[in-house]
């Protein structure tokens, strides 16, 4: 594990990766993978909550049903999906930034994941994960019936936590370079799959530590970028002000 002091820290300790390389970032340097409908109480109600959020989506704007759970992931319904990206610089401006400020004195981490290596490892195995991951349309079938409700799919078609390609109607995913990390049969962390499947995670997973002490430089940095709050959660709220205030006149807000 390393530490990243500074942007330019950051960028070094990148150089030389090869193969297909996602990232994740994290204000909390002891987050463990597992994504929100599978934390504490969520497990209880995450699906049913999920199935009718893709049923009232469905219904009001005919998206597919991949397009309606990422929908719900980024707008903090708790899903079977984690975020990743293609970009190590989204990821970092996740480590530092946190909106609500609970770990402003926390160390973040960003977890840098060899998707080729894992996949690989898939298809090695045998495992089913790894026929969905080759046919999109077995996928979009097993996210239906799941969606359904019939849960003997669920426990056939996806055992191991497979990588989504976002489908990109959604702004936010086009600006993050967005993916998932989708989870079926199983219910607890990665970490603990791999310990299940008698797998080294750090065979597939590296992380780089970022000071906390360091996170606004840090954020300063990727600002010049054009990397910010603004722009990659496509803040329409401002985006409202600013043509109000073309428009009419009307003081903006920022």
């Amino acid at each position: 594990m390393n530490k990243a002091t500074t942007y330019d820290e950051y960028i070094q300790q990148l150089n030389g990766r090869g193969d297909v390389i996602v990232f994740r970032g994290q204000p909390n340097s002891d987050f463990v993978l597992i994504p929100s409908g599978l934390r504490g109480d969520h497990i209880a109600i995450a699906d049913s909550q999920m199935f009718r959020f893709v049923d009232e989506m469905k219904h009001l704007f005919n998206f597919d049903e991949l397009t309606c759970i990422e929908i719900a992931q980024h707008f903090t319904l708790p899903t079977r999906m984690l975020d990743f990206s293609y970009s190590f610089d989204v990821a970092l401006f996740f480590a530092c930034h946190d909106a609500k400020g609970r770990y402003l004195d926390c160390d973040g981490k960003v977890f840098i994941f060899n998707k080729s290596r894992y996949e690989q490892m898939l298809k090695d195995r045998r495992k089913l994960s790894s026929q969905v991951i080759r046919n999109n349309q077995y996928l979009y079938e097993w996210l239906q019936k799941y969606i359904d409700k019939e849960s003997t799919d669920m426990n056939r078609g996806v055992d191991m936590p497979i990588f989504v390609d976002a489908t990109q109607q959604f702004d936010r995913l086009y600006m993050q370079k967005g993916l998932f990390l989708l989870w079926g049969r199983d219910e607890c962390s990665f970490e603990n799959i791999m310990l299940n499947e008698k797998l080294d995670m750090n065979d597939f997973i590296d992380t780089i530590v970022i000071d906390a002490a360091a996170k606004p430089s840090i954020l300063e940095s990727l600002a010049k970028k054009h990397l910010s709050e603004d722009t990659l959660y496509m803040n329409v709220g401002k985006i409202k002000d600013l043509v109000n205030h073309i428009k009419y006149g009307t003081p903006p807000a920022f």
